[in-house]
């Protein structure tokens, strides 16, 4: 027993006096007193002796995961042989004042580095109130502006927290070479974004090389205002997800069209995904029921895109362009793009001419998007959707979080590897002034 409370608590065994466990169905106790020091008093650095024992201190510690765990801690007093004062000898297990063990609040930021679990969620595993909780998490984690990356990455996420005055949207930027969140601003407008950049030295800003962003034009403005030496490029998710969302609306007028019970509507409708994303085709052939007669899903590709020029010419630019986006090199990107440009341009399709507009408007941040200067990879925004999934996930089971200042650092602190939490003695909350009383 000596050894597990040793082992604990990082304290010598030579140091405890007695323990004393007691176990019920709900609680476990654990009795504590230690052995007396030889200490010198803290007003006259005289010489003391044992006075007496404390008022038994209760200190809740969330070791055990069954059922709640409390220290009974008898903690000796000491009085000084020349001032005559007394004195409490040092507590091994918590701060003074506080009600909660070091483990107990060590176990409560481990558990909150981790966006899975909410804040309720860790109150009741560690048996103290959610407001403690969030209490502790304001004070122990202290987040400076962290210095921008050689490569940013720019994405948004829909909140109810944005400055809805501005944008209903977070501003999120990662660090791309390091694979880590460095910053979530309140909002994404550009008003939001100069504040923010206008705050940081030049010289720190002069040293971005490159910037990734989806086609919202404030982030190219911001980044070609502040960040000068950055190579600015596109997602190329971004672009090919405007792509689909166009050869998708020419599919959709098409069928609309077309009467409800017939073969170009059940194919339009039931086989869409052979046209809309990427299925082999040359598989064995199973019967189909609307046809009678057994059909591969090359069979099946060929009927849909005899439905209409419209619908085939569509598709073969879709595939064009996602051929060119999977093996366009920095080399021969250019010329690639332009002529695939063209042929977008003559097909003169109405609803491809938003992604015309597109291409024509990107085309410089496009291309630059097939440089790999981040361990070979192309420039995208791949980062940005993997932790803004995260975020959205931690949202979701937060169920209304509405503190910013809050929500900002736990993503921090659980998203990059350099934020750490120091537990101390000084309580705050980054809602209202903290109340001393309740440790």
């Amino acid at each position: 027993m000596y050894d597990f409370i040793t082992d604990l608590f990082n304290i010598d065994k030579e140091m405890i006096k007695n323990i004393e466990v007691s176990s019920s169905k709900d609680l476990t106790e654990l009795h504590i007193s230690l052995k007396p020091e030889k200490l010198r008093c803290p007003y006259c650095h005289g010489i003391t002796h044992l006075h007496g024992y404390s008022k038994p201190k209760i200190i809740n510690h969330s070791k055990l995961t069954d059922r709640k765990c409390i220290i009974v801690f008898k903690n000796n007093r000491y009085q000084c042989n020349e001032c005559l004062r007394t004195f409490s000898g040092k507590n091994p297990f918590t701060f003074p004042n506080f009600k909660n063990s070091y483990l107990s609040m060590t176990n409560i930021m481990k558990s909150l580095s981790n966006l899975n679990y909410t804040y309720s969620m860790v109150a009741e595993s560690n048996h103290i109130s959610v407001t403690q909780v969030q209490r502790y998490f304001d004070s122990f984690v202290n987040i400076p502006r962290i210095r921008l990356p050689e490569s940013i990455g720019i994405d948004e996420i829909h909140s109810k927290m944005a400055k809805r005055s501005d944008s209903a949207y977070l501003c999120v930027m990662v660090d791309n070479t390091n694979r880590s969140l460095f910053e979530i601003l309140p909002s994404r407008s550009k008003a939001e974004l100069k504040r923010y950049f206008d705050r940081i030295p030049i010289e720190e800003r002069n040293q971005v090389h490159y910037v990734t962003i989806d086609m919202w034009e404030p982030y190219k403005d911001i980044a070609v205002t502040y960040l000068k030496n950055a190579l600015i490029a596109v997602d190329p998710f971004h672009v090919v997800k405007h792509l689909m969302d166009c050869f998708r609306r020419i599919r959709l007028n098409i069928m609309y069209q077309v009467d409800y019970n017939s073969t170009s509507y059940y194919l339009l409708k039931t086989w869409k995904d052979l046209i809309e994303k990427d299925v082999y085709l040359d598989n064995e052939p199973v019967y189909n029921r609307h046809f009678k007669k057994k059909l591969n899903k090359r069979n099946l590709l060929d009927m849909i895109l005899g439905i209409s020029e419209n619908l085939a010419l569509g598709y073969r630019l879709k595939e064009m362009y996602l051929h060119f986006n999977e093996s366009a090199t920095e080399k021969d990107c250019e010329s690639w793009f332009d002529s695939i440009y063209e042929a977008f341009k003559e097909a003169q399709l109405p609803e491809y001419s938003e992604f015309v507009s597109i291409l024509e408007n990107w085309r410089t941040e496009i291309l630059n998007s097939f440089k790999r200067p981040i361990n070979e990879r192309k420039l995208s925004n791949a980062l940005s959707e993997n932790i803004n999934g995260q975020i959205r996930t931690y949202l979701t089971v937060s169920n209304g979080i509405s503190n910013f200042t809050r929500f900002r650092k736990r993503c921090l602190l659980a998203l990059n590897r350099k934020v750490f939490y120091s537990i101390n003695d000084q309580l705050r909350s980054d809602k209202y002034t903290t109340n001393k009383k309740t440790k």
